[in-house]
């Protein structure tokens, strides 16, 4: 979506997709995963404080296309507040911990999910 909240480009098939996301057994919080099929639109969503995640395609939440997906996992920090940019100018905090590089290129990351048509909502995220 743009500025408006009329869709723009192809909807995509989804099916429900979400799960948890951890480095070395600790929750990855405000992170964003993404899911990069071979051909398509790729879905997202970001953790929250516990490493949970949703990941939507052409809409927040919406799931995730069937089929295989190279993930890759970046840090976005916390929700913004509203005024963000207008009078609170401070830096996104800091990781509670950093997360090898490779995690965040689809070619490097070495995590593949498969989705199935009827959806996947334990899908597990596990760094090392």
């Amino acid at each position: 979506m743009g500025c408006t909240d009329v869709p723009t480009g192809d909807i995509v098939p989804t099916a429900p997709a979400s799960g948890v996301a951890t480095f070395q057994g600790k929750p990855l919080e405000y992170y964003q995963i993404q899911f990069i099929p071979e051909e398509g639109r790729p879905a997202a969503g970001v953790t929250d404080e516990e490493g949970h995640f949703t990941l939507g395609t052409n809409d927040v939440g919406d799931g995730a296309p069937s089929g295989s997906h190279r993930v890759v996992v970046s840090y976005v920090g916390p929700p913004l507040p509203p005024d963000y940019g207008v009078k609170n100018f401070d830096p996104i905090p800091p990781p509670k911990f950093k997360i090898p590089k490779k995690y965040s290129d689809a070619d490097t990351s070495g995590i593949v999910v498969e989705v199935p048509e009827d959806g996947k909502t334990d899908i597990a995220i596990e760094l090392n």
